[in-house]
């Protein structure tokens, strides 16, 4: 289950979801996303295999037109993974902040020395950037 979430949450597969909220085709979606047409066929076969897009032939009097949307699955699984995390981010923000106010009592009663502060205090500041710029 891990791994089909991780797949699903690739970069790719939520930058084409995101533009899947309206009805594109798979020229449309490689031009907004500047790759390739096939890489763009990949992702979508992989996401319609999960139920998340699905699509819809246009027969008209050029060549058939196809376009890909987002399902009602599909929004509701970007939208539960979004809540998800924000959650996540809410929950370690706390965790690191009550982290560093341990820390600043452990220093300050002398129970680790500066040299392990300095590395524990850089680390919870690298979860912090790491979590900041993963949310956006």
């Amino acid at each position: 289950m891990i791994s089909d979430v991780n797949i699903l949450t690739s970069g790719a597969k939520v930058a084409i979801a995101e533009i899947l909220r309206t009805p594109r085709t798979p020229d449309e979606i490689a031009l907004s996303l500047n790759i390739t047409r096939q890489g763009v066929d990949k992702h979508l076969k992989e996401m319609m295999k999960y139920g998340i897009v699905d699509r819809k032939w246009f027969i008209g009097y050029k060549r058939p037109r196809i376009e890909y949307f987002l399902t009602e699955a599909g929004t509701k699984f970007y939208r539960d993974i979004d809540i998800l995390w924000r959650d996540h981010v809410s929950l370690s923000g706390s965790y690191i902040r009550e982290k560093k106010r341990s820390l600043d009592l452990k220093l300050a009663d002398g129970i680790i020395d500066g040299k392990m502060y300095a590395e524990e205090i850089r680390m919870l500041q690298e979860s912090e950037a790491f979590m900041k710029n993963r949310t956006g």
